[in-house]
């Protein structure tokens, strides 16, 4: 079921005033319609159409060029290469594959630039909702909350210490420091835990379009996933704890691991959050770039450069891989981690010798390629169309999966394993290896530093492209013992750097407040 999102051309641009960074420079425009923000949200319709607003950042992913947070947060890790036509091709996303990223770079900006846009927007509506009458207005509210908690979250893991924006700003000579982690995290759980009490449960939701809507579990799961960041284990199972309760009434496992990034699970019982994407119709003759899309064009450039169509590719699925751009192909590594026998391997990597050797078809290696192809999220023909004279390349209409219930399962694991609870941990991770067959439980023998190795490596097979490996190996102190070879400085790398338009445009911060290294 794909969720029609409301597209930009809004009467109310005092929620979707483009703010360029939460600096203090946002556009001043005088939109038609135009309502004071202050005095504009005091309806339940209002409050809607400035909340899809607030939605509508998490697939602004082409509004900057090729640079969706979703996507960029994948490129310094060990499981994918930058890839493309050359070592030119994309040179802010070359730079972050091969730490060589800076205060200038599009992509950091964009991740940067991105979030705090939907800050912004968040924080138009909880500033000048005053009077929440409705039970539904205080639902929405609760929204605004989970999103804006969602937002500062990807800031401070990948920034560290940043602005904290409450309200909007009142003109274009206000600045705001940056405010120590801590501080961020507060405020995160915070919005979290008022989400929580006016959200409902996701089956609330399920079968309609409200569906892309944040819910309960969804809230509880990213309040437990933001503690076990910041190593309140206790705390965190907590939350975890409420969303496992609720297997089975309102979230679960799908049955088949390689169904997980197709359009057939969109909204299912697995995926708590997600950001929602649909075709625009486009075709060659009419298409505009580095504009906000609402299709999700990324899974074009991922998909394997000059591959002919290889049939059933995807396990017990009637599917086609056609040609993408040759971004982000997989590593050896990656497909190193896998047991031989995991049946989530083959649908996260494929070998493409062993695919030409099966059905006869050109695979061409391309840039930075060790002779993989990905299998999850990439150009499947089934995840787009060509209907009216679309072309298929620049329709793909696939979810980004946000938060899964397996990523409570592997935060529960980890935990369970910093509070002694071993056991409990084994668990969580048996039921996901129990999904993806071919594999024994892990048993009791499985301990000690042993177990933290299997979760490590659990999260990094399970959660392959989904933009959590590389931050967990920073999290955890590893990233330059796996990372070091190639290029990862520690004191350096574990965060990106300020973007240098966004000092310059925020006189609360300065050069001397950049991350060290830069």
């Amino acid at each position: 079921m794909k969720i029609y999102k409301f597209k930009k051309l809004l009467t109310v641009l005092a929620a979707t005033a483009m703010l360029s960074s939460c600096s203090s420079e946002f556009l001043e425009v005088e939109p038609y319609g135009k309502s004071e923000a202050s005095t504009y949200y005091q309806t339940e319709e209002q409050l809607q159409l400035g909340l899809v607003a607030a939605y509508d950042m998490l697939s602004s992913d082409q509004m900057n060029g090729w640079n969706s947070p979703f996507v960029i947060k994948n490129l310094p890790s060990d499981g994918l290469n930058c890839g493309g036509s050359s070592a030119g091709d994309q040179p802010q996303l070359q730079e972050i594959d091969d730490f060589r990223w800076h205060a200038e770079n599009l992509a950091v900006r964009s991740v940067y630039q991105t979030n705090y846009f939907g800050v912004y927007r968040t924080n138009q509506i909880i500033t000048n909702v005053i009077n929440a009458e409705s039970d539904l207005m205080k639902r929405m509210v609760g929204e605004a909350k989970f999103l804006r908690a969602f937002y500062y979250f990807e800031l401070v893991t990948v920034f560290g210490d940043v602005p904290l924006w409450l309200t909007p700003p009142t003109g274009l000579t206000e600045g705001m420091p940056r405010s120590p982690k801590a501080d961020v995290y507060a405020q995160i759980e915070k919005d979290l835990t008022e989400a929580i009490s006016v959200l409902p449960n996701k089956s609330t939701f399920e079968g309609t379009s409200d569906a892309f809507r944040a819910n309960k579990q969804a809230a509880q799961g990213l309040l437990g996933k933001v503690r076990v960041y910041k190593g309140d284990y206790t705390n965190a199972i907590a939350q975890l704890e409420s969303v496992i309760q609720t297997e089975g009434s309102e979230v679960g496992l799908e049955p088949s691991f390689s169904t997980l990034s197709l359009q057939s699970t969109e909204f299912g019982k697995e995926s708590l959050f997600e950001a929602s994407f649909i075709s625009n119709g486009d075709n060659w003759g009419n298409t505009t770039w580095n504009r906000d899309a609402h299709d999700n064009r990324h899974v074009q450039l991922s998909g394997p450069r000059s591959l002919d169509v290889l049939e059933d590719v995807v396990p017990e699925e009637d599917a086609k891989l056609i040609a993408g751009w040759g971004f982000l192909p997989p590593t050896q590594s990656l497909f190193d981690a896998f047991e031989p026998t995991d049946g989530r391997r083959n649908a996260t990597v494929l070998d493409a010798d062993g695919l030409k050797k099966l059905y006869g078809q050109k695979f061409n290696d391309g840039w930075d390629t060790e002779g993989l192809v990905r299998a999850k999220y990439t150009t499947f023909e089934s995840e787009t169309t060509g209907e009216g004279g679309a072309t298929p390349e620049l329709n793909y209409t696939v979810n980004w999966r946000l938060l899964r219930y397996s990523d409570v399962l592997l935060l529960a694991a980890e935990a369970y394993y910093r509070e002694g609870r071993e056991g409990d941990a084994r668990n969580m991770l048996n039921k996901l290896r129990q999904r993806a067959g071919g594999l024994a439980d892990y048993d009791a023998t499985v301990s000690g530093s042993a177990l933290f190795d299997a979760i490590v490596n659990e999260r990094r097979i399970e959660l392959a492209y989904e933009g959590s490996r590389y931050w967990d190996l920073v999290r955890w102190g590893l990233a330059e013992k796996e990372l070091g070879d190639l290029g990862f400085v520690s004191g350096k790398h574990e965060l990106f750097p300020i973007p240098l338009d966004e000092i310059n445009g925020n006189p609360g911060i300065t050069e001397a407040d950049q991350n060290p290294g830069y």
